[in-house]
């Protein structure tokens, strides 16, 4: 019977309601949405006939802990794990994963739940939804792509050009050794010329290095990242006669994926030669800092800028996928794409900014948190201070 689907009576789940208990349940099975409940210790007790028809379960195999089964293998111990952080906090639970249908294929789904609290501020149940958001998801897919496409092209650009400048000096060196009759000026243009044909061998191996690596997160420095990042685009940084500054610690590594990272990173300092005037600076530091809300260290980095800054009434809109404030210039996609890559490797992405008064510019916080720090490798833990004018 359909009453057997609730542990407890529905006056203990719903003091105030004037429903009965069918009514109520009548009501949760026509929502297009997967509906449950949770007992405040955080064990199932409540699923609606949705549930039952998309994954094939039936209730008593989904009650206690078996609704993780379904999710998929990838994502089931990060549901499990931001569940009991949930339950343990108190505050709201939500989660994108693949659910498991019946036909044993896949979808993604948007999993919310909420703490129903009496007037002690204690838990009475938990209260849930899951959503089905597979296209959107498959379009977000789509659009991470292509974006990726874009940024690997904008990469090769600039590697083309920072490799274009050597091959010209090649080219002239080799054409003085051609026409000097002297042996140690020949010697010395050749030895010249293969300053400036190493100098191509470590651009290009730096750059299919990053790409040519496992999508599977792996111990990097990030100082390394940041650098080539940095190195990428020298050509762009001499252009506009910025000024690097950097404070890190040496050596700093975590598990991530260092293609993604070195693509998060080159976008960011992209944004700020934009913004930056002529000789204009760009800040780059990281630290570890403590966050007190969970009790777990964590991993920073920090761009600044004293650029032009962000209009007050754009910031909002900032990490919208086709938002930009280049005009024509830009995708709109950069930041959306960046917050997703770092999201993925359990961080968060703050922008701080201001475009009145006499200073003006942008500071972008990265942080890295537990999942991610837990796997940290400190390589030497010192700070190192550099000051290069490109």
């Amino acid at each position: 019977m359909i009453e057997t689907r609730f542990r407890r009576s529905s006056t203990d789940l719903f003091p105030s309601a004037d429903l009965g208990e069918s009514e109520l349940l009548h009501l949760a099975d026509l929502v297009p949405q997967i509906v449950w409940m949770c007992t405040p210790e955080g064990s199932n007790l409540y699923f609606n006939q949705r549930w039952v028809d998309y994954t094939g379960m039936t209730l008593e195999e989904s009650y206690g802990e078996g609704w993780n089964k379904p999710f998929h293998p990838e994502e089931q111990e990060a549901a499990r794990r931001a569940w009991n952080q949930a339950v343990e906090s108190g505050e709201m639970y939500q989660v994108e994963s693949r659910l498991r249908a019946a036909d044993g294929t896949y979808r993604w789904f948007l999993m919310r739940g909420e703490p129903f609290k009496g007037t002690d501020g204690r838990t009475v149940n938990w209260f849930g939804t899951c959503t089905d958001i597979h296209e959107l998801k498959l379009a977000e897919q789509a659009l991470l792509r292509s974006e990726k496409l874009a940024s690997a092209g904008r990469m090769a650009a600039s590697v083309a050009h920072d490799i274009n400048n050597p091959l010209e000096a090649i080219t002239n060196l080799l054409y003085l050794a051609r026409s000097s009759d002297e042996l140690p000026e020949v010697r010395s243009y050749i030895a010249a010329a293969e300053g400036e044909l190493n100098r191509i061998v470590h651009i290009t191996r730096q750059s299919v290095g990053f790409y040519r690596e496992s999508t599977s997160p792996a111990l990097a420095s990030i100082r390394s990242v940041l650098e080539s990042a940095i190195d990428l685009l020298k050509a762009r940084i001499a252009a506009k006669q910025a000024h690097i500054e950097t404070r890190w610690r040496d050596d700093v590594q975590l598990s991530v994926v260092a293609g993604e990272l070195l693509q998060v990173f080159a976008n960011l300092l992209v944004n700020c030669l934009e913004a930056i005037p002529p000789e204009g600076v760009i800040k780059i530091r990281t630290s570890f800092a403590f966050n007190e809300k969970s009790q777990t260290r964590c991993f920073r980095v920090t761009i600044a800028d004293n650029g032009r800054g962000i209009p007050r009434r754009l910031r909002s809109k900032l990490f919208e996928p086709f938002f930009t404030t280049k005009d024509t210039t830009g995708t709109g996609l950069g930041l959306w794409v960046s917050k997703q890559i770092l999201d993925n490797h359990h961080g968060t992405i703050q922008v701080r900014t201001t475009d009145d008064g006499l200073r003006t510019g942008t500071v972008v916080r990265i942080t890295f948190h537990s999942q991610t720090v837990d796997m940290v490798d400190v390589v030497e833990d010192r700070v190192q201070v550099e000051s290069t004018r490109s």
